[in-house]
């Protein structure tokens, strides 16, 4: 009876969440229906998960899915590392190229972040039904930033919005504006050697969209498995270029998103989808973060302006009680919830460096995750909370002592 009681609760729980995501309409019950078999992937966990002590058992239990690196700059021996070479979905953290370039550019004079830009720029890029809430969010942040009649906002603000609002329109359109040619060369004087090239998001979900090619979602997906990862992401380019520059395509692709309420398939391959997504890894992710934190990234200039714009998080009063500095990025799309930051306990005044990813999750669970910001709450408390890190190190020792024995 009482895990009846429990189902018939986490049902009812993620109905209200799923009309509040998908909308109030009939559509958004026959997507829930089709993905009725998808829904019960995690559920088991969803219970055990309530608190951040059991979201470290889920830690120890899913290796194949979690990578920690919290690095203690100032006690490096009690520093946390748990699969940090592991290549990770890197989703939405890839702006932070472009944030860090656009720094260098800046600081160099080669960009004026007064700039002005036109908001329709941005909106270019932005495709029906996917991740439409945040995108919107983002822009109406960007218009309470200048006078009501004016249609234009400073690269700035832009910067500033795109590290703060999971909106991969404004990720796309700042991608281009730095230049990915320039991005790739970034890697290179970064010595980035674990971390793939960033793509762009619009290109991205059209190349995965088995609409477009008219196919069956796992032919569609089969098919570009054959492609090498530079093919891939030429492709992706390719998509993107197109449709900005071709009208026709434009609207035969904004036609097809329309119509599919975005990509049209089920939740579960939504996430298999991930696979697709460039790969970086914890170590590589968190390294950024300390150097940025230590202010060693290219030059102290550059750092403190990168700082600057990764601080949006201490707007929250509760934040600012429990630090006194922090930076971060976050991203969370279907499967996928990670982060990258960096901070200054209040009550220990010890710096860390972090990159925490949550990959590759089962459905049930990651609704329940998101839903509660789950990982933004975990990586935050990881730096002043020392309860949970010694929780945390509990369990990667005994998931560490467990593979290790049924090791032949």
């Amino acid at each position: 009876m009482r895990i009846l009681k429990f189902i018939g609760a986490f049902l009812g729980a993620f109905l209200v969440i799923f009309l509040i995501v998908f909308g109030f309409n009939l559509n958004a019950l026959f997507t829930l229906f089709e993905n009725q078999k998808g829904i019960q992937e995690g559920q088991e966990w969803v219970q055990k998960t309530y608190s951040l002590k059991g979201l470290t058992e889920y830690i120890g239990a899913q290796p194949e899915r979690v990578s920690v690196a919290s690095l203690a700059l100032t006690n490096p021996d009690s520093s946390i590392t748990y699969n940090t070479h592991t290549p990770r979905t890197m989703g939405r953290l890839s702006v932070i190229f472009s944030i860090i370039e656009y720094a260098r550019q800046v600081e160099e004079g080669t960009l004026n972040p007064g700039e002005q830009i036109l908001l329709s720029a941005i909106n270019q890029y932005q495709l029906p039904y996917i991740d439409e809430s945040d995108h919107d969010d983002a822009l109406q942040h960007l218009r309470e930033q200048i006078p009501e009649e004016q249609s234009t906002v400073s690269l700035q603000h832009i910067v500033e919005a795109t590290a703060a609002y999971n909106d991969i329109a404004l990720a796309d359109f700042l991608l281009f504006k730095i230049g990915p040619n320039t991005i790739e060369q970034l890697l290179d004087d970064l010595g980035i050697r674990e971390t793939e090239s960033p793509l762009p998001f619009s290109g991205l979900y059209i190349t995965l969209n088995p609409n477009l090619q008219d196919r069956k979602t796992k032919a569609h997906f089969d098919s570009l498995s054959q492609l090498s990862r530079t093919e891939f992401g030429q492709r992706t380019f390719a998509k993107t270029d197109k449709f900005i520059n071709d009208e026709a395509y434009r609207e035969e692709v904004l036609s097809r998103f329309e119509d599919g309420e975005g990509l049209d398939i089920k939740f579960t391959k939504r996430r298999d989808a991930l696979a697709f997504f460039p790969k970086t890894t914890a170590s590589e992710m968190a390294g950024l973060m300390k150097k940025i934190q230590q202010e060693t990234l290219l030059s102290a200039d550059i750092s403190t302006r990168i700082k600057d714009i990764l601080d949006w998080p201490l707007k929250s009063e509760r934040l600012q009680s429990d630090f006194q500095s922090y930076g971060a990025i976050y991203d969370n799309r279907m499967g996928l919830v990670n982060g990258i930051d960096f901070g200054v306990s209040t009550y220990s005044e010890e710096p860390f460096a972090q990159a925490v990813f949550f990959d590759d999750l089962q459905v049930a669970f990651w609704f329940h995750m998101s839903s509660n910001l789950m990982h933004q709450d975990f990586e935050q408390r990881l730096i002043w909370d020392p309860a949970l890190r010694e929780a945390t190190v509990r369990q990667i020792n005994e998931s560490t002592r467990a593979k290790n024995s049924s090791t032949p």
